[in-house]
């Protein structure tokens, strides 16, 4: 079989990736392979591709859209960061491990949001009921959204979920959520209140660092640890209650809060 490994950084325009080359089917596109190539505007993936590597179109600012072809069976984390023109995500029915609504990555039952394109429009979005979970890098980058509805399905936000939200302003965490994962909303530069409901037993590191327009939040009872780095670079936050059952107070929590009073 054969593995795309690199691409030309100067291509532009279209680009159709054979199904065979010297005979041989293309089955494999390698980690970061189309990384930082900006000219290309759309890519024709062949039913020959079963897995594409982490970061494969990382960078691809030029890209608009993409179609997940039926073989597709996995697809790597930051598989599509960075690309700022990209406004749909595309998935063929027949995929048994992949769809889309609305131009949005999901698992098949949808019960994982994988990735929202960084190029869409909308500054508004609501979370289908049917998730459970919102992925690694998710929402990254996603710099017009201004507020996101989370349903009460969501157990889980993951690593980088929110990371660079930068039009973020408000958002309400549901009380299903037991976990927030480490940078998950860090650089959520618009974002002025953040509030944690009870269910929280896991902040990860680096959380809400540099959220530079948050002023207050409370950390609920069920949270017994507060991680390295978590509000780093928070210089608008002005008070912070630490409920009795933390334990563990990480590395430079409170790193440059400059109006930090009490």
């Amino acid at each position: 079989t054969v593995t795309i490994t690199r691409c030309d950084k100067s291509a532009n325009g279209a680009i159709t990736i054979p199904s065979e080359i010297d005979g041989k089917p293309v089955t494999y596109i390698g980690g970061w392979a189309f990384n930082g190539c900006t000219g290309i505007t759309s890519i024709i993936i062949p039913n020959s591709v079963t897995i594409i590597g982490d970061g494969a179109f990382n960078n691809c600012a030029g890209l608009t859209s993409i179609t997940i072809p039926d073989s597709v069976t996995s697809i790597g984390e930051s598989a599509l960061c960075g690309c700022t023109s990209l406004k749909s995500i595309n998935v063929v029915d027949d995929n048994d491990c992949f769809s889309s609504d609305n131009g949005v990555l999901f698992d098949k039952k949808k019960t994982k949001l994988i990735r929202y394109p960084e190029g869409k429009l909308e500054i508004s979005y609501t979370i289908p009921n049917s998730v459970t979970s919102i992925g690694y890098n998710a929402f990254r980058n996603c710099a017009d959204l201004t507020s996101i509805t989370i349903p009460n399905s969501v157990t889980c936000i993951e690593t980088f979920a929110f990371h660079n939200c930068t039009g973020l302003t408000s958002i309400t965490i549901p009380n299903s959520v037991t976990g927030i994962g480490h940078y998950a909303l860090s650089n959520c530069s618009s974002l002025t209140s953040i509030t944690i409901p009870d269910s929280v037993t896991i902040i990860g590191n680096n959380a809400f660092a540099e959220c530079s327009s948050l002023t207050s939040i409370t950390i609920p009872d069920s949270v017994t640890s507060i991680g390295d780095y978590i509000f780093y670079e928070c210089r608008n936050l002005t008070s912070i209650t630490i409920p009795n059952g933390v334990t563990r107070i990480g590395e430079r929590t409170f790193y440059n809060c400059r109006s930090l009073k009490s």
